[in-house]
């Protein structure tokens, strides 16, 4: 069985801790009283040792505070779940919405806000679908539609956690947008193209990359068509704020919406900038 590398890099740290010289004073403070206390005073007493132990070593030795925050459980835990579905399935409306909730921010008041807007869309738009059903109720019609929300978090690592919540909906033809929540664990900050990079200079270098794969996919595959030349010219830079995402590779991807620089036949466009391009752009 292959072996988790990053817990091997843990054990590896784990094991080369230096232990200070307080920590033997603590310790053995811990036992003379474990043995002079009755037996139920003595687990209570224990506990509490074992607590300033690790307050303690944590105080003294850097090494080891920076060792905890890199195991899981005792370090800090940041988790999406799932926090609510609002759904409906009637008058030929059948939608389900998925709702994140995100957990373990030291920034309380940014996972506060994150969760607000992750919960403020989705009723919002559950409430638009039952607002169109009513209206078709009241002049007797039956509706056709579709309607899906969910995430998917692209990359959850030590550094970065990227989800995509994405809204799909089908009433003779379809449709499907994405939002994109990008947020840097270190920092305690989300992510933004404007905040990464340095001035404004990133939107053209990062737009001739994509253009460069656009023509290239064309040429291995004459089916793949984009927006592109002399014809029809409609792409031609991104925007300041573009959807994106941080791959498990740690590399930017630009995405694009259905017929934003494709035909829909092509549906969602997504392309990945090299990091030999973007760590020149990094500020």
């Amino acid at each position: 069985m292959k072996k988790n590398k990053k817990l091997e890099d843990l054990k590896h740290n784990y094991n080369n801790i230096e232990i200070p010289k307080e920590l033997d004073d603590v310790v053995n403070d811990a036992l003379n009283m474990k043995k002079n206390k009755r037996s139920n005073l003595t687990r209570w007493t224990s506990a509490v040792a074992s607590i300033c132990v690790i307050i303690g070593t944590v105080n003294v030795s850097p090494v080891f505070a920076n060792t905890l925050e890199n195991i899981p459980v005792i370090g800090n835990v940041i988790k999406i779940i799932n926090f609510k579905n609002y759904s409906m399935d009637g008058n030929g409306f059948n939608v389900s919405i998925d709702v994140p909730k995100i957990e373990g921010l030291k920034d309380k008041d940014l996972e506060y806000k994150l969760n607000r807007s992750f919960e403020e869309e989705g009723k919002q738009l559950y409430n638009d679908y039952v607002k169109e059903m009513k209206e078709l109720e009241k002049l007797g019609v039956e509706g056709r539609k579709y309607g899906r929300s969910w995430y998917e978090i692209k990359t959850d690592n030590d550094k970065i956690l990227s989800l995509v919540i994405f809204n799909h909906y089908a009433q003779g033809s379809s449709n499907t947008t994405r939002k994109f929540y990008n947020i840097d664990k270190k920092n305690q900050t989300v992510l933004t193209l404007e905040g990464m990079f340095e001035g404004t200079g990133y939107v053209n270098i990062i737009s001739e990359n994509i253009t460069k794969q656009m023509r290239e996919r064309t040429k291995d595959n004459k089916e793949d068509v984009y927006w592109i030349g002399n014809e029809i010219n409609i792409f031609k830079q991104i925007k300041k704020d573009q959807g994106f995402y941080i791959n498990n590779k740690n590399e930017l991807v630009i995405c694009f919406d259905k017929y934003e620089v494709a035909p829909g036949s092509s549906g969602l466009v997504e392309f990945i900038i090299p990091n030999e391009i973007t760590e020149k752009l990094m500020k």
